[in-house]
């Protein structure tokens, strides 16, 4: 009888072991999305969401404006054209390295709450004999309009030398018009 029950025992924990061993455990990484998100994101239904997101799209002409960052005083306008792509990249064509040459940017972008955004993309700078000087890294902050037609930026940038170190921080606002 004690047998009995030893083997019933036994069978029983190794059925359990085997169990929990051999059971999928499902984890949702949208789950941990969802309780990131803040209240006024998490009300939106998901195709609102994603009608939002998508509002961004598309190619928009800039005028950008270099400002000192401490007053906010104007110090050069110049135009560029930004190229914000469905799932989240970014492309900057732009002149403001004037007189020093510069390459395009990359970048990314996210959808932030209704009608706001923001980005971050980098270029690299190059010396008037076309060494390589750094690269300049830039944060932006998008206020889409109401009707998604154009849009006001505010962003601030580190000037990197070659070797990385910041050599300078910049200051820039932006009015942007989408390209139809």
């Amino acid at each position: 009888m004690k047998n009995t029950f030893l083997k019933t025992i036994g069978g029983t924990m190794l059925a359990i072991l085997m169990l929990a061993t051999f059971t999928q455990i499902s984890v949702s990484a949208q789950d941990i999305i969802n309780e990131e998100k803040g209240d006024e994101q998490t009300q939106e239904d998901s195709s609102t969401l994603r009608n939002n997101t998508r509002r961004l799209e598309g190619v928009w002409d800039l005028t950008v404006t270099v400002r000192d960052c401490q007053t906010g005083v104007a110090i050069r306008t110049f135009p560029s054209t930004h190229t914000y792509m469905r799932g989240g990249t970014m492309q900057d064509f732009g002149v403001g390295g004037a007189p020093l040459p510069r390459s395009s940017g990359q970048g990314v972008w996210n959808y932030q709450s209704r009608g706001h955004y923001s980005a971050a993309f980098q270029f690299f700078r190059f010396n008037a004999d076309g060494t390589y000087a750094g690269k300049q890294i830039n944060r932006v902050q998008i206020e889409l309009s109401r009707f998604g037609s154009g849009y006001t930026s505010s962003a601030m940038a580190q000037v990197l030398d070659a070797g990385g170190n910041v050599i300078a921080n910049n200051c820039f606002t932006a009015i942007g018009t989408r390209f139809e």
